[in-house]
């Protein structure tokens, strides 16, 4: 973050995206992988942010990525949702630690994306549109979801059209976690 500040200047826009994703089933998960997950989505999170804190001016504008898994209760996810609802909670403490300088903290929550994430499940094209038409019957608008979409979502988040906007949780899921029951899976006919 010094270097970064020593070549740009502050910073007016930080995005703590990096992470890792991964099944975690009770039972059949060394202490070792539940730990990489959480340095790799959690602690890392909170220590970029930390870091940049210094170099922020203000009025600036953070951006944390979560995920659905943190209310959906997938099965074998447990480690990755503690990581992702931990982002939900640290996003409103982090908005009212903040807040005295101005500095807006938001989240937005992927659900379903095409991202290389899916790579350790579907790790072949045929394998991959397997996975898709699965995922597809439990997202309302009955698609996965573009990694442009989430990156719109992000950009309104750092943009003064936010300016009035923190503590918020901007959702870009197809409605998997709004409205799960307009899936196809429960569509009549």
């Amino acid at each position: 973050m010094e270097a970064i500040a020593k070549e740009f200047g502050k910073l007016d826009i930080v995005f703590a995206n990096a992470g890792i994703g991964g099944a975690s089933p009770v039972g059949q998960t060394s202490f070792e992988r539940f730990e990489e997950i959480i340095r790799n989505n959690l602690t890392a999170a909170f220590f970029t942010i930390q870091a940049a804190l210094p170099h922020l001016n203000d009025g600036a504008s953070i951006i944390l990525n979560g995920s659905v898994h943190a209310v959906m209760g997938v099965p074998g996810y447990s480690a990755y949702a503690a990581v992702k609802a931990g982002i939900r909670a640290m996003t409103r403490n982090l908005a009212s630690e903040f807040a005295p300088r101005g500095i807006r903290v938001n989240q937005v929550t992927p659900g379903a994306a095409r991202t290389p994430i899916w790579s350790g499940v579907a790790p072949t094209n045929e394998a991959m549109i397997v996975l898709e038409k699965q995922l597809e019957r439990g997202i309302p608008l009955g698609r996965m979801g573009e990694a442009d979409e989430v990156a719109k979502a992000v950009l309104y988040l750092a943009s003064d059209d936010a300016s009035n906007v923190t503590g918020a949780e901007l959702v870009v899921d197809g409605g998997a976690t709004g409205a799960p029951l307009g899936a196809p899976a429960y569509r009549k006919g």
